[in-house]
């Protein structure tokens, strides 16, 4: 090991573990980049980078496991570089989504008529916190088909964040609608958190824009026309990024694994394995309600896999977004107000991963710690409490954190929180399989939509 502050400090790079971690990394990409000059299918080289993820994040971190040296300083460094790659991406494009979601709501507000704005409202709210609520049921029926319990998970966590956690979930439900207000359009547009600030914004351009293109049409005509050169312009840049997510997804998994260690995960191995059968049941739910509406759901996860791939690997919802749109539109058929309109408060509003079976889970886990009787009105009032606070946590950073302690102090568990460290502490591993179910309920919910506006192409999705 290099001692040496310029290694250990600026470098980040002192031990073996991290140089032979950085070359295979190298290596890594330049496999990627190879696949991509032979123009491998864009689906097929996020599978590969997917598994190659795994292999580095599982090889390296068992190798490593018993040394010191790596578990002292081999980790963090060796993390800090697969960031670079990793998360750099997943930068890239957060950079993307407010502009996205900002451009999208006006689109919509400006050429759908009033009319069809109410009832593309009602529709939406009915089906992402419809699934929500099935999601809720799936989680509380997850925790009972393994019956787990949840002394098993206790853990302390630092009083700073029981306090954090406790204070944004004692909030009143008025205030947490009063925090959505936007009071500062710079920092709306400079937090990827605030989606549905950016909404709100973006409704009220968009309302002033249809009432000023009836009164002053030929004064408000350039900046209509300034705003699709920027929808126009933002959509080639993510092109451009979308391009490089297969190198991403393969230094994020990797990074996800090496960061939390291999025996952090098979330690809580009941609860990842719990957690990852509420998101397959979740899948074949969707199946279901695919069929339904009259949609084959073996065409819809062909088309949608690459993004649900994304989703897991990047952990974001808000930073899936400007591929979802993509996805919505050009391969699944969905009209571009509904995909627009329904995905974007998909990321904030009735996520059936984060605000669902998570936060459903953690309430019947503590509820059994604590010895409540398990009945049909105490499993309701979980699906109600979940349900309600979906939408009560819309654009607050750390969803899922927050929509446990929403949930708990909702069935008067506040004072458990400590208990569910533990989960916490492996929480990037289970947040791969929520964001890709939140991201995956959202895709589901625009086809439901559009299919029950009449709107749905079809033909276009068939192709």
């Amino acid at each position: 090991m290099l001692d040496s502050p310029f290694f250990t400090q600026f470098l980040k790079a002192s031990t073996v573990y991290t140089f032979v971690s950085i070359l295979l990394l190298i290596a890594s990409l330049l496999v990627m980049k190879k696949l991509t000059n032979k123009k491998v299918d864009f689906s097929k080289r996020m599978i590969i980078g997917l598994v190659i993820g795994l292999i580095l994040g599982i090889g390296i971190d068992l190798i490593g496991a018993k040394d010191a040296v790596y578990l002292e300083q081999g980790r963090q460094e060796i993390s800090a570089w697969y960031a670079l790659v990793g998360s750099g991406f997943i930068r890239l494009v957060q950079l993307l989504a407010v502009p996205v979601v900002f451009l999208s709501i006006i689109k919509v507000v400006t050429d759908v008529d009033a009319d069809r704005i109410k009832n593309l409202t009602g529709k939406t709210f009915a089906v992402l916190l419809g699934t929500t609520a099935i999601s809720a049921a799936v989680g509380i029926f997850v925790v009972n088909l393994y019956n787990l319990q949840g002394a098993n998970f206790a853990a302390n966590l630092s009083e700073a964040q029981v306090n954090r956690m406790s204070n944004i979930a004692a909030q009143s439900f008025p205030e947490f609608f009063l925090n959505l207000i936007p009071n500062n359009i710079i920092n709306v547009m400079g937090n990827n958190g605030q989606v549905v600030s950016t909404v709100i914004v973006g409704a009220l351009f968009a309302s002033a824009i249809r009432f000023l293109s009836i009164k002053k049409p030929d004064e408000v005509k350039p900046f209509i026309d300034l705003l699709d050169s920027l929808r126009t312009t933002v959509n080639s840049v993510l092109i451009n990024v979308i391009k490089l997510m297969p190198y991403g997804v393969m230094a994020l998994v990797a990074n996800a694994i090496i960061s939390n260690g291999v025996n952090t995960i098979l330690d809580m191995a009941g609860f990842i394995i719990a957690i990852y059968t509420g998101v397959l049941i979740m899948l074949g739910v969707y199946i279901i309600i695919l069929l339904l509406v009259g949609v084959n759901p073996i065409t819809f996860y062909k088309k949608a896999y690459p993004t649900m791939v994304f989703a897991f690997s990047s952990r974001s919802s808000v930073g899936t977004l400007p591929y979802t749109l993509k996805t919505l539109e050009e391969d699944l058929g969905v009209s571009g107000q509904t995909s627009n309109f329904v995905a974007t408060l998909g990321t904030s509003i009735g996520m059936n991963g984060c605000a669902g079976v998570f936060p459903a889970m953690l309430g019947t886990l503590i509820a059994g710690a604590v010895g409540v009787e398990m009945n049909i009105a105490f499993y309701l009032m979980v699906v109600v409490v979940v349900t309600v606070g979906s939408i009560g946590i819309a654009g607050v950073p750390g969803t899922a954190t927050v929509a446990a302690t929403v949930t708990l102090n909702g069935l008067g568990f506040g004072e458990a929180i400590p208990q569910i460290g533990a989960i916490f502490g492996i929480d990037p591993i289970v947040d791969m399989g929520r964001t890709m179910l939140n991201v995956t309920g959202s895709m589901v919910s625009a086809v439901v939509v559009d299919r029950w506006d009449g709107t749905f192409d079809m033909e276009q999705f068939n192709s």
